[in-house]
């Protein structure tokens, strides 16, 4: 059994489970994979440079928890629009360098989130403000209600995902310019 670059994803998945490849064999292919970047097409379906122009509830969709074979699957669907079986064909190498590709994505973006949350203030978390989280329906309805849009999974269904990170951002930035200042005006009484 060779498996090599042009080893299609159905025959990869085969030949692993059939002389159930160890996962050091396999971790070891993955950590080479990784090194390779993504690939610029799959099944003819060119692979973007970055995740931004991906709408928010795609974003949502690929960020749901899932086992290592539906990641597989699902990325290239919700991001390629390839389906499992069209992509069975593919070449492995291509779709798990692809998968690690949207997996970088995914944490950059996530990191992006992380620097611009909120950071309450003691009385803030004193009145518990840490007890609410409505994940992300509550940013599409934070967002929806910004923009006045009545329906949201119109709002979540095409709005890019980056442009409600930066209009979070701005809101963000300027409670806490109002807080700042609100501080300020308190000082001088």
């Amino acid at each position: 059994m060779t498996i090599n670059k042009n080893t299609k994803l159905k025959d990869f998945i085969y030949y692993t489970d059939l002389f159930n490849v160890g996962d050091s064999e396999i971790k070891g292919l993955f950590e080479k994979l990784e090194k390779k970047g993504s690939p610029s097409m799959i099944q003819k379906k060119i692979v973007p440079k970055d995740l931004d122009d991906l709408t928010f509830a795609e974003l949502v969709e690929i960020q749901k928890p899932r086992t290592f074979e539906n990641i597989l699957f699902a990325f290239p669907e919700v991001i390629l629009d390839i389906k499992k079986n069209e992509l069975m064909n593919a070449k492995a190498f291509d779709v798990i360098r692809f998968m690690y590709f949207v997996i970088n994505e995914i944490n950059r973006i996530q990191e992006l989130f992380q620097k611009i949350q909120y950071k309450p203030s003691p009385e803030e978390i004193s009145a518990g403000i840490n007890n609410i989280n409505n994940g992300p329906f509550g940013i599409i309805d934070w967002y929806a209600r910004r923009m006045g849009i009545i329906d949201h999974d119109f709002a979540a269904q095409t709005t890019k995902w980056i442009i409600i990170y930066q209009c979070l951002k701005i809101d963000n930035e300027t409670a806490i310019y109002g807080k700042r200042l609100r501080n300020e005006y308190s000082k001088k009484k």
